[in-house]
């Protein structure tokens, strides 16, 4: 409480942040002295409507480190309807019914006097597009954006998993997001915070591996063997993917970020509830095709883990997957993966960074390995001229998400390289 009480119409400063908050009153008239308003580090997915009550007099609006939307309603940016109500009785924009150019009148434009605009650090609003639309529908207003695509110069290397060198430390670095990376310089290597406004990704990244190069850039390895699965059953799945292979004169490749000659995606119908009528028709067809990869692959699963073979919602199945160090970021839980062919034991494997210093090989030739495909993740090296063929158990919806970690499970007797 404030006292003396102050008027709410002689508000010029209104500082909002750091306060949970995703929406404000549908009403803001009340403060109509409001030069700045800060809403920066809540929870906004949108901009609230009800700024546009401020039009009259804000100056400076700073909602960075929100979790805004890109989209033209989220940002006000698509005409506005004051008159619009939802059930609930707020107020709502919507696109006026134009051509949606950037000539059409919008709730941003009603800001007469705004002459600063801060989307900085809202991880979806990072497009210079959007930036460059922005501009030219308000060409007096130094809008701020935090630029992630095109990707800002030496942030990151290559343009996907499938170019990068998993043999190079930063490649194995690059799936982290940059806020993991800072963590690890404080956490890990004993370094002072730093600030994103001052340490761009291409700095934190840059630092990281001067700090492993004084190390030696000599990363552990530990190698763990995956469970066996049946050699009569390893056979005939090794067989069906032979087979499977055949299809395709041209590769078939599902996942174009992955090195991969073949790969495939079979649904589960654990995931089909909430697919349409032709999507779910589609992915029936699919699965009946390859119905024998299927089956086999489900029976391998049954004889090392019932449950998990019961909750699977996906089967990766691919043909000569080479490197490509990436984080599984859909999924919900750790995946399984098997191989076979007729590369040599002991090469090929899944390997996972299990902390700053530690990686594991885990050995998933004719074995089932439990990974956590939520920590940055590649294939090993193996002969080139051999065929290598596996199989990714994965789950993207479903039972409730588990917490990240560990990244391997079950550990036997370790060897450390």
């Amino acid at each position: 409480f404030l006292d003396p009480p102050i008027s709410l119409s002689a508000v010029v400063h209104l500082n909002l942040s750091r306060n949970e908050l995703w929406d404000l009153p549908a009403d803001l008239r009340a403060l109509s002295s409001v030069r700045h308003l800060d809403l920066s580090r809540n929870w906004f997915a949108a901009l609230p409507p009800s700024i546009v009550d401020l039009g009259g007099r804000l100056e400076t609006l700073d909602v960075s480190h929100n979790m805004l939307r890109p989209s033209q309603a989220a940002l006000l940016i698509a005409g506005s309807d004051r008159a619009g109500e939802s059930q609930s009785g707020e107020r709502r924009t919507r696109p006026s019914g134009g051509s949606g150019s950037d000539t059409n009148t919008c709730a941003l434009q009603s800001l007469t006097h705004l002459q600063v605009l801060d989307l900085r650090f809202n991880q979806k609003c990072g497009h210079q597009k959007l930036l460059d639309k922005l501009g030219r529908m308000l060409p007096s207003v130094d809008v701020r954006m935090t630029i992630s695509f095109p990707p800002p110069e030496g942030a990151f290397v290559g343009g996907s998993a499938a170019e990068r060198d998993p043999a190079l430390l930063r490649s194995q670095l690059e799936p982290w997001p940059t806020t993991a990376l800072r963590r690890r310089l404080v956490a890990d290597f004993g370094e002072d915070p730093s600030s994103p406004e001052t340490f761009s990704r291409a700095d934190v990244m840059g630092r990281l591996l001067d700090l492993y190069e004084q190390e030696g850039n000599d990363r552990a390895i530990v190698r763990v063997e995956g469970t066996p699965v049946d050699g009569d059953l390893l056979r005939d799945l090794r067989e069906a993917l032979a087979e499977w292979r055949r299809e395709w004169n041209d590769g078939n490749q599902e996942r174009v970020s992955i090195d991969a000659d073949n790969y495939m995606i079979l649904t589960s119908p654990l995931s089909w509830s909430e697919l349409g009528a032709k999507k779910k028709a589609k992915a029936a067809a699919k699965l009946e095709k390859h119905r024998a990869v299927w089956e086999l692959a489900q029976a391998a699963m049954s004889s090392v883990d019932a449950d998990f073979a019961s909750s699977y919602t996906a089967l990766a199945v691919t043909h000569n997957f080479r490197g490509s160090p990436h984080i599984d970021k859909q999924n919900l839980a750790p995946f399984y993966g098997l191989s076979v062919g007729d590369f040599e034991d002991g090469t090929g494997g899944v390997m996972v960074e299990c902390s700053a210093r530690v990686v594991a090989h885990v050995n998933t030739k004719g074995r089932l390995g439990r990974v956590d495909g939520r920590y940055p993740h590649w294939v090993a090296p193996y002969d080139a001229k051999k065929d290598r063929y596996s199989l990714i158990f994965y789950q993207t919806m479903g039972r409730p998400f588990q917490t990240t970690g560990p990244a391997i499970f079950d550990l036997p007797e370790i060897d450390v390289q």
